[in-house]
């Protein structure tokens, strides 16, 4: 059989896996549960594995033979998200659901797992699998970072599952993928007064109105047409009730960007354009920009690497290399600042209930899914860690 082949083997193993995670949802850094599971699975398979932090689990398959380390990641955090969905695996935790496919992830690389475990004849070097805790909130993967695990990786890659791709579709491009993600938190202090008397008051709210509407501005005036950016404003607070002049008023936002330079002069532009606005109208401002994750940058390299095993798997026409770039973040570019490597989209619709977006409470992923991420992952780390590669 083929790799392929060999994982529709397993694809009952990854339904159950998918819809015990599916079940018990877990909030980024709370994935005590989750990572318990994945511990379990992988004693059985015979992986070793520690832990990073509190909840990120990384295992290794080493072969025993000198060659070259492939990093994979799969993360395993859930959202805030009550699910809508009537299904028997419907999540068990209030107000908690994985609404992004990361349960699908979590199986995949079990699955995955499994298959490199039978084939560790077939390449040589090492396999590290890393289970990442948090990537909705931004975190777990600089932890990994820092705690050295990728220190001696030569390449790392990582899947998304993709609602709006059909099943047995892979996306993979070079170049820009996904966008760098900041968040800015600007607090302004005012003055209460009488609604009727704004002599009297500095009045936080219509502050906060004029900075997000200046925002706006910013990315068509200040970046080039042909480079792509965002501002956008997703919250403002302000006020206790309708006759008062709010003395203090809050708004946070996104920055995404694909380049260090525009992504620098945003951040900047909003922090001048939040300090003006208030000292003109004698009001004090905190401006806090926190930085999540890097733009995902596909190395050139391991993106051809990656199309030509996918294609080896799935043939030309279901390898697509033209996508679009996306304004959606992932902290997998993170990975990069240590070694090149590659991020991929596998499609998971295969039905108006598959095809419904991401970060919904109807989302929900084809089970045929998990078996071409699970054979994807496998056949690329055979390939770049094949015997008769240099």
């Amino acid at each position: 059989m083929n790799i392929l082949d060999e994982a529709k083997t397993l694809k009952p193993y990854m339904v159950e896996q998918r819809n015990y995670f599916h079940q018990h949802p877990e909030l980024g850094l709370e994935e005590f549960l989750t990572c318990q599971r994945i511990e379990e699975e992988l004693d059985k398979i015979g992986v070793t594995h520690f832990r990073v932090g509190k909840t990120n689990v990384i295992a290794e398959i080493d072969s025993g033979k000198k060659g070259k380390t492939l990093f994979l990641r799969a993360d395993i955090d859930a959202l805030p998200i009550q699910e809508a969905n009537d299904i028997p695996y419907k999540s068990q935790n209030e107000g908690v659901m994985h609404a992004c496919g990361h349960d699908g992830h979590a199986a995949y690389l079990l699955g995955s797992a499994k298959l490199l475990s039978e084939h560790k004849n077939d390449f040589k070097g090492k396999v590290i699998l890393a289970f990442q805790a948090a990537e909705e909130i931004g975190k777990g993967a600089r932890d990994i970072i820092a705690s050295g695990v990728l220190d001696k990786a030569d390449r790392c890659f990582g899947i998304h599952f993709q609602s709006s791709l059909d099943v047995g579709k892979i996306g993979v491009k070079a170049g820009a993928d996904m966008a760098s993600c900041d968040r800015f938190k600007i607090s302004i202090y005012g003055k209460s007064a009488h609604i009727t008397r704004p002599q009297d008051g500095i009045d936080s709210l219509f502050i906060a109105s004029l900075i997000s509407t200046q925002l706006q501005t910013v990315v068509s005036r200040l970046v080039s047409p042909v480079e792509v950016a965002l501002i956008g404003v997703g919250r403002i607070s302000a006020g206790t009730t309708y006759n008062i002049i709010p003395g203090q008023a809050e708004l946070e936002g996104t920055i995404r960007a694909f380049s260090k330079e525009v992504r620098e002069k945003l951040g900047s532009t909003i922090e001048k354009i939040a300090r003006n606005v208030a000292d003109e109208y004698g009001a004090r401002v905190d401006v806090f920009i926190e930085d999540i994750c890097d733009p995902c940058f596909n190395d050139e390299k391991s993106a051809r690497e990656v199309i030509e095993s996918a294609q080896k798997l799935l043939g030309t026409e279901n390898v697509i290399t033209t996508l679009d770039k996306r304004f959606g973040s992932d902290n997998f570019a993170d990975y990069f600042r240590k070694t090149p490597g590659c991020y991929v989209h596998v499609g998971s619709g295969d039905s108006e209930k598959t095809r419904v977006a991401h970060h919904n409470d109807h989302f929900d992923l084809s089970e045929d899914s998990y078996t071409y991420a699970a054979a994807l992952a496998t056949q690329y780390a055979l390939d770049f860690l094949s015997p008769a590669k240099p």
